[in-house]
């Protein structure tokens, strides 16, 4: 007799457990992929917002991103889904929220602002979790929650206090609420994981983000299309739109999917910053200063203290939209 048993056969509290335990195996997976691409965003955006049209360059990265989730969908079944008039209204929003105004604050801050200084101001996303939780979910924050946020915002400060760094303003204010988009479309993107599987998602944020970009793009700076010749200009607009945006989309959901975001914020929050400098200082030529490193880790710890001893499961939609803390990519 074997000694090996089925799926059909396990009792059904054995068969959560693996069930849960496969969950978990997959979203660590995701996870990892996710923060080494998140550090390298800010790295290549950082470098196409200098070299290229930032409206072109995260144009152009949009609309690759969705040609390259047009085919999967359609194979899995679900591109009928982006249309449905049961979502498109809430998947049209998180893509303006999620994809639009992160793309052009991030873009258009690291024009002036180097990737080492956005990376810290990026570290934002704990003082709109507060928020959102607060005006959102009717959570009061606790005595730990406050007391991260503040140590966020001093780590923060500690550099801003040394001048340089997030010059101009106007720059570093834009970036700074980067993660404020990103959190509100973390918090509605949520609520339809189910019935939408995070291709359907990743497709249809980045469709109707593209449309939007595409209709900017040809009214305020349809010259620089010309730029779309040069064979490097493509080529980094077509490796951000596969990396940075489709692949990036696809794992981050995919782990939020399977795990409490809490949890995977906690793993990705301090890999990102980390290996993001290590990058600019490879690929850019930028060197952190230590006031930058200071603050970078004393934002982290904040992070960290915020999020770590979550469970690492799934919980429901509602009780995670106060834990949406951090997604480093689109």
């Amino acid at each position: 007799m074997s000694t090996e048993t089925s799926a059909g056969s396990m009792p059904p509290v054995a068969h959560e457990t693996a069930l849960r335990a496969r969950a978990f195996q997959v979203g660590l997976t995701l996870c990892i992929i996710n923060t080494i691409i998140g550090a390298g965003q800010p790295v290549i955006t950082r470098w196409g917002a200098v070299h290229l049209d930032p409206l072109l360059f995260c144009t152009g990265a949009v609309v690759f991103a969705t040609l390259c989730t047009i085919p999967v969908l359609q194979f899995t079944g679900e591109l009928r889904l982006i249309f449905d008039p049961r979502y498109r209204g809430r998947l049209f929003m998180i893509a303006m929220a999620g994809t639009v105004m992160t793309s052009l604050t991030l873009t258009y801050g690291l024009t002036r602002i180097g990737a080492v200084a956005g990376v810290l101001l990026l570290q934002t996303e704990p003082v709109y979790s507060l928020v959102l939780s607060t005006i959102f979910v009717g959570e009061r924050p606790s005595i730990r929650q406050v007391l991260a946020t503040a140590t966020v915002l001093v780590g923060i400060g500690s550099v801003f206090a040394g001048g340089g760094s997030f010059s101009p303003l106007w720059a570093s204010a834009i970036i700074f609420t980067t993660p404020l988009f990103w959190q509100t479309s973390h918090v509605l993107g949520l609520k339809l994981m189910p019935p939408l599987t995070p291709t359907s998602m990743t497709g249809g944020r980045f469709l109707y983000a593209s449309i939007v970009l595409t209709a900017m793009l040809l009214i305020f700076r349809r010259d620089a299309l010309l730029q779309l010749a040069d064979p490097i200009t493509l080529g980094v607009i077509m490796v951000t739109g596969f990396f940075v945006y489709f692949l990036s989309g696809l794992t981050w959901y995919g782990a939020i999917n399977r795990l409490s975001l809490a949890w995977t914020t906690a793993l990705v929050v301090p890999g990102v910053p980390i290996l993001s400098i290590l990058f600019a200082v490879m690929f850019l030529g930028e060197r952190a200063t230590r006031r930058e490193v200071v603050g970078i880790l004393i934002s982290v710890s904040g992070v960290l203290a915020l999020v770590l001893g979550a469970d690492p499961h799934r919980k429901q939609a509602a009780s995670e939209a106060a834990e949406a803390i951090h997604e480093p990519l689109i």
